[in-house]
């Protein structure tokens, strides 16, 4: 009995949070001892423009979010000036699953670019990154991955390698331009598994044996967009985080050459100092106003809490990923009811940092 009532109960959690305050409230009365409010994932983005002319060059990162080396690379490149072209570069594109260090918190977002439910939780984050694309018409669209296995031992295997859905699509080349690319990232790497091939996916093909890739990203770009897209893959089985980080910025070096993008510091030198780069030297917290009174914490707290207690998560500090989430319920709720006890973790991306719990009594 008390799994059914739990259950109905986190159905209308669910349903309440996308009702106004007021009837959020009426919704919840009498059936919780407090409310806590974390603010809005933010659908991360920034466009760097750099003084002098040059490609334009847009980079996604965190689609999954249990491909770290993606989303930290893509979160390097934000941090850096521009001095020739521009890049718009969304690294968080799926904040939630990356706090939860999973593929998809919400299933594969990157099969939710043909078709998506209003209804989705994934649904604002594709909705913006679409608009994106046909509002800036970026001379090209990277999206970065960490994929499975090496695919030059296994061509079954999506990882270490650039992903091209067809050679060329219309008035587009692909094939050329990413083949020069893995020509040149493949002289900087000795070890045979880790060299970085190029695997076309033939999706506009009719055999094509990846019929689901006309869901992905990088098929909407080409077909509804005319945009080019490519897609980075490095291997979720390399030593570290270093490594797969190192090589997403080996291949967008080459392709930033290729469309005249040049950065202050340079690639090269970000190259050098990766490991530097991974670990920020930060003061995390997050600043709560609880019933009324500011509170900071940097450090695990349990905070007792009286009935009719209101909560609200005001901003978290320290790098662009530190933000909150609670996996008592789900994951996607900003805004809960509790009747008892609840606990919220602060993490820095897939990095929890402490947690903060409410006890109310």
């Amino acid at each position: 009995m008390e799994n059914y009532r739990r259950r109905e109960f986190i159905k209308l959690l669910g349903i309440a949070s996308f009702l106004p305050i007021l009837k959020w409230e009426e919704a919840l009365a009498g059936r919780v001892n407090a409310v806590i409010e974390l603010p809005p994932l933010p659908f991360q983005e920034s466009l760097i423009t750099g003084e002098e002319k040059g490609g334009r060059i847009l980079v996604v990162g965190g689609i999954h979010g249990n491909e770290p080396g993606a989303y930290k690379a893509a979160e390097i490149l934000r941090n850096l000036k521009v001095k020739k072209g521009e890049i718009l570069v969304a690294p968080r594109t799926n904040f939630v699953s990356i706090l939860t260090n999973k593929r998809g918190y919400n299933g594969d977002m990157n099969r939710k670019f043909a078709s998506i439910s209003p209804k989705d939780p994934d649904y604002p984050a594709v909705k913006r990154l679409k608009s994106l694309i046909k509002d800036y018409k970026p001379d090209l669209l990277l999206t970065l991955h960490d994929g499975f296995g090496f695919h030059s031992l296994n061509p079954k295997a999506w990882g270490q390698c650039i992903v091209i859905d067809e050679e060329r699509y219309g008035e587009i080349e692909l094939g050329r331009e990413v083949r020069l690319v893995s020509e040149r990232v493949n002289r900087l790497i000795k070890r045979r598994k880790w060299k970085i091939p190029v695997f076309n996916t033939h999706t506009f093909s009719k055999n094509t044996k990846h019929p689901e890739q006309r869901k992905s990203l990088t098929y909407f770009c080409l077909k509804e967009c005319s945009v080019p897209a490519v897609c980075l893959e490095v291997s979720k089985q390399l030593p570290d985080l270093y490594h797969k980080v190192r090589f997403h910025l080996l291949m967008l070096r080459e392709f930033f050459k290729v469309h005249g993008v040049e950065t202050e510091p340079s690639l090269d030198w970000v190259i050098e100092n990766v490991e530097e780069l991974l670990e920020p030297k930060v003061y995390y917290s997050a600043e709560l106003l609880i019933n009324g009174r500011k509170v900071t914490v940097s450090d695990s707290k349990t905070f007792k809490i009286p009935k009719g207690s209101r909560v609200k998560f005001l901003t978290f500090n320290g790098t662009g990923g530190t933000n909150a989430i609670t996996e008592d319920l789900n994951s996607n709720l900003r805004k809960v009811g509790i009747r008892k006890r609840i606990s919220f973790k602060v993490k820095d991306d897939f990095k929890e940092l402490f947690s903060i719990r409410f006890i109310v009594g």
